[in-house]
């Protein structure tokens, strides 16, 4: 009844209190992970999927990232502070017991549990778990683009090429690049993000990340003499976008390989290496460098995809620990201590817990030659 109920199938067991599923269904060990992750939808796994219709001209989805969000009160890129958790995100539930109770009535326990009609809409937000999802509401992600200059059209084009990448909310800079790409006349030049190419030897590459700006409390004085006091609070309760000239450092450089299959049918499990490498980054403001290559490319006769992830060092983000589990020595959620979106968590609480944000870049995608 659970599964065949969908978004819906916590229904199938009335009764309940949502704090009783623990951490059930949900990905415990991911970065800031989506409510009820699905892997199975997942940016990695479909980039490691091939339709083999025809054996000699594979089908694959070659993606850019983005990581752009807003939210329902068209405020966009709100991940530059971790305050006002209600405004900030979808946090905002019921202020009261009795607007609760009316939203999500509470059915009584029956002694076998009963199939759910995922359609039938009666009752409104609490046909989904909208309580356990405030857990997982959290500040939103930005799109970041390598671009000629800032007309509609020089976007469009650095995003038609997939000059692109995503952060989880910070100003993070990016920049990754093949060295070693060749080019139709026989010379060679970095090819950035994004790039589809052949190669008939070892990919050598370069990534180039800078960590954001710290932000100062407050508005800074072009805003503030820009907008009223009261527009400001209406904006953004008083809270924006405000850089110092102190930048996070980068900890660390993530590679993620990923080889598409080359049978039908092959087991994806084993052609995403996440992480492939890593490397440390020395605690320098202005950024970290980093060259690697990959001696296994050209034996291995398969195309392979790259991409990578710049690591900022931990600070507050609303709501990173989601359910907030304590776990077993098993790893297993055996209490949770949620944030929850209405009058049971204070406003002023933003439940904010030390993550480590983070930029992703647009895979390079190499074909063997």
């Amino acid at each position: 009844f659970y599964v065949e109920g969908g978004a819906a199938g916590y229904h199938a067991v009335p009764g309940t209190e949502f704090e009783e599923w623990l951490g059930s269904g949900q990905c415990l060990d991911c970065f800031r992970p989506s409510f009820n992750y699905r892997p199975g939808g997942s940016t990695q796994y479909a980039l490691a999927l091939s339709n083999l219709d025809d054996p000699d001209d594979p089908r694959r989805f070659r993606f850019g990232f983005l990581a752009s969000s807003d939210n329902h009160r068209a405020r966009p890129g709100t991940g530059y502070k971790p305050v006002n958790r209600p405004v900030t995100t979808e946090a905002s539930g019921p202020p009261d017991e009795t607007w609760r109770k009316r939203l999500f009535p509470k059915k009584e326990p029956l002694p076998e549990p009963e199939p759910v009609d995922l359609f039938d809409f009666t009752g409104g937000f609490a046909r989904w778990e909208v309580e356990r999802q405030a857990s997982f509401f959290m500040t939103g992600g930005l799109v970041a683009l390598h671009s000629d200059g800032r007309s509609r059209e020089d976007v469009w084009q650095a995003m038609h090429r997939k000059e692109v990448y995503g952060t989880s909310g910070p100003r993070i800079l990016l920049w990754f690049h093949l060295l070693n790409a060749e080019q139709p006349d026989g010379s060679y030049r970095p090819a950035p993000m994004g790039s589809e190419l052949e190669l008939g030897e070892t990919p050598r590459f370069e990534v180039r990340a800078v960590g954001s700006l710290r932000q100062q409390p407050g508005c800074p004085e072009s805003s503030l003499s820009a907008l009223s006091p009261e527009r400001l609070e209406w904006l953004c309760r008083g809270e924006c976008y405000h850089p110092s000239d102190d930048r996070r450092l980068i900890t660390r450089i993530e590679v993620v390989r990923i080889r598409p299959q080359l049978q039908p049918g092959e087991p994806v499990s084993g052609l995403i290496e996440d992480p492939w490498r890593v490397f440390a980054c020395d605690p320098d403001p202005s950024g970290c460098v980093v060259r690697f290559e990959d001696p296994e490319f050209r034996d291995a006769g398969r195309d392979a995809l790259y991409y990578v992830r710049a690591v900022e060092e931990a600070s507050p983000v609303i709501n990173a620990r989601n359910l907030r589990c304590t776990l077993d020595d098993t790893g297993r959620c055996t209490e949770i201590d949620p944030c929850y979106g209405d009058y049971r968590t204070p406003p002023s609480d933003a439940c904010a817990e030390p993550s480590e944000e983070r930029a992703w870049s647009s895979p390079i995608f190499v074909d063997t030659r």
